[in-house]
């Protein structure tokens, strides 16, 4: 009879051993975790989603902001891939007013879908404000802001930024100055 050579040879088990610690090792520093929160987490989510995710093409940076002397909003809004891009057409008082409410307006191209927009009116204290409406291609939509008759204005420059509800894309921006 013939004998089977073995494979338990001293460097053969040295060599497993050593595979097996490391395989250890590996798993343990695997387990103690990442070391992040879960809200830092989640904010690294959001962050990454927005920068490629879907629909990333438009953006309207934080700072964007209405220029009464040039009547636009700086830096302009992104709307690479928007449908009907650089078409959407914005009304706002072109001169300064002294009360509210003000009439805001938006008018879709006529090749678009109708879609609920989304209007986040930044005030001169840097506070926001959220109406929503839909639109209708080729049809005027219309806003007041502030939504309450009589309300006050404070002084100074409002940015208005259009999105898609639906997607958060924004869409166009305008303002004006009280």
């Amino acid at each position: 009879m013939a004998s089977v050579p073995t494979l338990t040879s001293p460097p053969s088990r040295a060599c497993a051993l050593l595979g097996a610690a490391a395989l250890v090792l590996t798993v343990a520093a695997c387990g103690d975790g990442h070391g992040y929160t879960p809200d830092e987490l989640d904010g690294m989510v959001a962050d990454s989603a927005g920068a490629d995710g879907p629909g990333s093409g438009a953006t309207a940076p934080p700072e964007t902001v209405f220029d009464p002397e040039l009547l636009l909003c700086t830096p302009a809004v992104d709307t690479a891939g928007v449908p009907g891009e650089g078409s959407w057409s914005t009304e706002a008082p072109r001169s300064a007013v002294g009360e509210g409410p003000v009439e805001l307006g938006l008018l879709p191209p006529e090749d678009v879908e109708p879609t609920g927009v989304t209007i986040t009116v930044r005030t001169p204290a840097d506070e926001i404000h959220v109406l929503e409406t839909d639109t209708v291609p080729g049809e005027w939509a219309h806003v007041r802001y502030p939504e309450e008759d009589g309300a006050e204005l404070a002084p100074g420059v409002y940015t208005a930024v259009w999105s898609d509800t639906a997607t958060g894309t924004p869409l166009t921006c305008d303002g004006f100055e009280v």
